[in-house]
């Protein structure tokens, strides 16, 4: 479509950003690339090893599940190369692991969560409990390295794309003013391909929150045992060796 001297291209539509997706995500989990296989490692704790020590009560399980739900729909969107829409939801989900650690220590809490929408009072209420900085507070003296993770990444998240600033919108957009037709073209790329940076940059991503993710839910219960203290010391020297060659030096 055009206006005035502007002229819009958006691309071929819904099908072939979905085929482009698919293409990259087959690619990279077809790969023997190491982020992918430490992904997978996560997924197996997720599923087989997080609860191994009694699962929490009834609403934080839910809101821990959720958190599960949502990392999964990061990394689909990450294996897809679509990095700068994997921020919101790893964002999300590690707000939700860290609600239902909060409600696992504090169970009362349960009533101010559910009741969010049922008045202004109650809704007051419920953003008054639930921080995320209150939430996580916790972990700053039983587990200060994830409770760091977690602060860096819920943080981070926003100059990548949990927030539309202009760090994490002009990240992805080009601009091409050598060209002959006195024209300037203005490019916003959404799909990046299996090897490209930003594409690794969301899988890095998934990494980093999906330890912090586990950890927030991992350390919500009773003091840890040796054995999830080693776990979770086994996951986090995977995700190094996964992103140390992508990672700034010191």
């Amino acid at each position: 479509m055009a206006a005035g001297n502007v002229h819009v291209d958006l691309g071929n539509g819904l099908e072939a950003y979905l085929a482009v997706a698919d293409e990259t995500a087959a690619e990279l989990l077809a790969s023997d690339d190491r982020w992918v296989a430490t992904l997978r490692e996560y997924d197996l704790h997720f599923r087989t090893r997080l609860w191994s020590e009694g699962a929490p009560d009834t609403m934080a399980l839910i809101l821990f599940m959720n958190a599960y739900q949502l990392f999964l729909a990061g990394v689909r969107t990450a294996l897809s190369g679509h990095s700068v829409a994997v921020f919101p939801l790893l964002r999300t989900a590690l707000e939700s692991a860290a609600y239902g650690g909060l409600i696992a220590a504090k169970p009362e809490l349960t009533t101010v969560w559910t009741n969010r929408h049922r008045d202004d009072a109650a809704k007051n209420a419920c953003r008054n409990a639930f921080t995320f900085a209150k939430a996580i507070a916790p972990l700053k003296d039983r587990a200060p390295d994830i409770h760091d993770l977690a602060v860096l990444t819920h943080d981070g998240a926003i100059d990548f794309g949990a927030h539309p600033n202009i760090k994490g919108v002009f990240g992805h957009v080009s601009l091409d003013e050598d060209r002959s037709d006195d024209f300037a073209a203005v490019t916003h790329t959404s799909l990046y391909s299996a090897r490209h940076i930003e594409t690794i940059r969301g899988l890095c991503a998934c990494l980093d929150f999906g330890l912090a993710i586990i950890g927030v839910i991992a350390l919500a219960g009773a003091f840890p045992s040796a054995q999830v203290v080693s776990e979770l010391q086994a996951l986090n020297d995977a995700k190094n060796t996964a992103t140390e060659p992508y990672s700034a030096p010191p």
